[in-house]
């Protein structure tokens, strides 16, 4: 796969072909302006072809350009504002590269087109309402996109800028997701290949710390001394805490050693820990820092994709008791977050596996593009039952798009009293009573949340709130990543149902499940009857 094209989409006017020439140039790239290869092809200007032959015949000249240019070497695709109306075109797009959607208002639209006389969609007695039907129409077509770009503030050199960061992202220039924005307890995630070589630059652009703390596993010692090795040149004390990996690490006990470590250490409440590992050193170390002095700075080095996509994100930090999991906890942002796709390299095919699950649930719980992305990702094979292919460049965006939702709805939802952060749980009622009734054995987080997703989007089916088509292109999806569809033998639906009702998630008695209304489209809805949800367990295998 590779490098691929660049696709620029969005409204006419938005500057797709200015910040294209820009990013074409920069990168030595070839540029491909849609609307000016039609043009070329017809021998007309496109008003022309309008005018002779109708919209109709301009999209086919559209499409088939399009198919000419996606078979090119790769560069920068500037296209036309209508592109995206045929599905096989977005689908092609999707399949030879990345899409990004630079979204203008109609206010600045408006100011830039309102004199144009090449707009053969605006010749109409009021282009102004031409204008705002035709952004309506399109608007959930751009937010397929890879990623957005709000570009109403910025001039045409910052839009491509923000574009570099999103296609080629450095450690200097990375991609970075703003997370609770102009609230207190503001942070971002930063996510480039090789950042993980300046994580002492980040924190010392918030604060010098009096010392350091690196909490990791030994066989990630190798990225720790990298990490120690940078603040020490920066003359910085940087002591590593290495520990077993594993759910059973995540208690109380294991809390109270590491305070005396700390202690030792010499960290006091200017001093910062860093977590360099996967979603349970991350929420144990944050646990640790939310509590240690009554809270130290931290920041977050996630390892595992399961924890860069997930767990590393949103604050919530906690340790399990014997009786369920992160029952003892709090709420405490880190400081920054950083995202390295190099540090998955040495990643075992079932680790991958287990993220890509928790990927699928944002996909088809939140965001439809995402979803035919990771749909994009299986049909050539990036992920399958068999092998991953562990090409930075191909995953990067999937997974900063699954910061994003993360991040958007944490924003809104911080501290989760609204129900918007619950629809973060799609899979997870099902799924936490089957990791519970294994003991937090056997199965990895991601395959019980994969069965999870299943059950309850029967339970959707059998309530009739799930159409059957997304039911079941979730479960094929499940089926192609390698994870499992079926709830594990010998585990009875009545089990199952007693550790719903300990989740931590529960309000009162009844249950409340988040439910697939279509692609993209959850919600939580209350009071599941009980006969349904012993049906959809059922339904999955549980005897």
């Amino acid at each position: 796969m590779g490098m691929k094209h660049l696709y620029l989409i969005g409204n006419m006017g938005s500057g797709k072909t200015t910040v294209g020439r820009l990013l074409a140039e920069r990168w030595n790239l070839p540029l491909y302006d849609i609307d000016h290869l039609v043009e070329q092809e017809a021998k007309r200007s496109i008003s022309e072809i309008f005018h002779n032959y109708g919209e109709a015949r301009f999209r086919e000249l559209e499409s088939a350009v399009l198919h000419e240019v996606a078979r090119q070497s790769c560069g920068v695709v500037a296209t036309g504002g209508g592109i995206v109306l045929s599905e096989a075109n977005r689908a092609l797009m999707r399949q030879s590269g990345w899409m990004v959607y630079l979204k203008a208002s109609i206010e600045t639209l408006w100011k830039r087109l309102h004199q144009s006389q090449n707009r053969p969609l605006l010749q109409t007695d009021s282009p102004l309402n031409a204008l705002r039907a035709v952004m309506q129409a399109r608007e959930p077509l751009y937010q397929e996109a890879d990623w957005v770009i709000e570009v109403d503030s910025l001039t045409p050199a910052q839009v491509a800028d923000a574009v570099a960061r999103v296609y080629r992202p450095t450690p200097n220039a990375p991609l970075s997701v703003p997370v609770l924005p102009n609230q207190p307890d503001a942070y971002s995630v930063h996510i480039a290949p090789g950042i993980s070589n300046s994580a002492a630059q980040v924190v010392l652009q918030h604060r010098r710390p009096t010392r350091v703390a690196l909490l990791t596993h030994p066989r990630l010692m190798h990225w720790a001394r990298l990490v120690q090795t940078q603040f020490e040149e920066s003359g910085i004390a940087a002591s590593i805490i290495s520990l077993r990996s594993g759910e059973r690490i995540k208690s109380l006990r294991t809390a109270g050693r590491l305070y005396e470590q700390l202690l030792q250490a010499g960290l006091d409440r200017n001093s910062v820990l860093i977590t360099l590992g996967g979603g349970v050193l991350g929420d144990l170390g944050g646990f640790v820092a939310a509590t240690y002095m009554r809270g130290l700075s931290y920041m977050q080095l996630p390892t595992t994709l399961l924890a860069q996509v997930d767990s590393s994100v949103g604050g919530k930090v906690a340790v399990d008791l014997p009786r369920g999991k992160n029952l003892v906890g709090a709420f405490h942002q880190p400081i920054a977050v950083l995202i390295d796709p190099e540090v998955l390299q040495t990643l075992p095919a079932r680790h991958w596996r287990n993220g890509f699950a928790e990927m699928l649930k944002y996909g088809i719980a939140l965001h439809r593009g995402l979803w035919q992305r990771l749909q994009t990702m299986l049909e050539w094979s990036i992920l399958s039952a068999k092998r991953v292919r562990r090409d930075a460049s191909a995953w990067l965006l999937p997974i900063a798009q699954c910061v994003n939702l993360k991040a958007q709805i944490v924003s809104e939802d911080a501290r989760d009293l609204s129900g918007r952060r619950a629809l973060l749980n799609f899979g997870h009622t099902v799924g936490h009573a089957i990791e519970a009734a294994l003991g937090y054995r056997e199965w990895l987080h991601g395959e019980a949340i994969a069965a999870g997703m299943v059950a309850e989007a029967e339970l959707g089916r059998i309530l009739g709130i799930t159409p059957d088509e997304v039911a079941d292109t979730l479960r094929t999806a499940i089926t192609q990543a390698g994870l499992p569809t079926h709830i594990p033998a010998g585990l009875d639906a009545e089990t199952l149902l007693e550790l719903m009702r300990h989740d931590k998630k529960r309000v009162g008695d009844a249950l409340s499940v988040v439910l697939l209304r279509d692609i993209g489209i959850a919600s939580l809805e209350p009071n599941i009857p009980t006969s349904a949800v012993r049906e959809a367990l059922r339904r999955c295998g549980a005897s």
